[in-house]
């Protein structure tokens, strides 16, 4: 009986060893130190009817209005659907810039595609002495103005 005794807590023994070995290769794995390729094109949050301003010492120096802005979080970029930027001058009358697109990149950096369209001095019954003009193009970049710059 001895001997079979033996050969049961060998088994017993081999049994728990080789549970140990497969416990820590088989089941754990290493944590995920980076962020998926797939991750990086998911988007965090979206806004519908997005609205954004950006003001200095004097005042409002822009607004981004857009039917839809999605947020990636790697890159801190957005995409927004039919943006219409406003940039504002204490001497002149709105810059209003449309597009069919656009990505907003570190909130300072707006790539806007698709009949992008710039109308400067809109007069709105108001008298200019610059008489305005429009311009259409299918890519611009625009560097928004804000925090003392011009």
């Amino acid at each position: 009986m001895e001997f079979k005794d033996n050969i049961l807590i060998g088994a017993v023994f081999l049994s728990l060893v080789l549970l140990s070995i497969w416990l820590q290769f088989g089941l754990l794995e290493e944590p995920n130190a980076g962020i998926t390729e797939a991750e990086k094109n998911n988007p965090d949050y979206y806004a519908e009817m997005f609205v954004s301003s950006g003001m200095d010492e004097s005042g409002k120096k822009y607004q981004i209005i857009a039917d839809r802005m999605v947020h990636y979080p790697v890159g801190d970029r957005a995409l927004l659907d039919n943006p219409h930027i406003i940039q504002y001058d204490l001497n002149n009358n709105p810059k209003h810039i449309y597009a069919e697109s656009g990505w907003l990149y570190d909130n300072h950096t707006v790539l806007l595609t698709g009949n992008v369209r710039v109308i400067d001095n809109q007069l709105n019954g108001m008298q200019s002495s610059s008489a305005g003009g429009a311009v259409s193009v299918q890519k611009m970049v625009i560097h928004l103005r804000d925090k003392g710059s011009s």
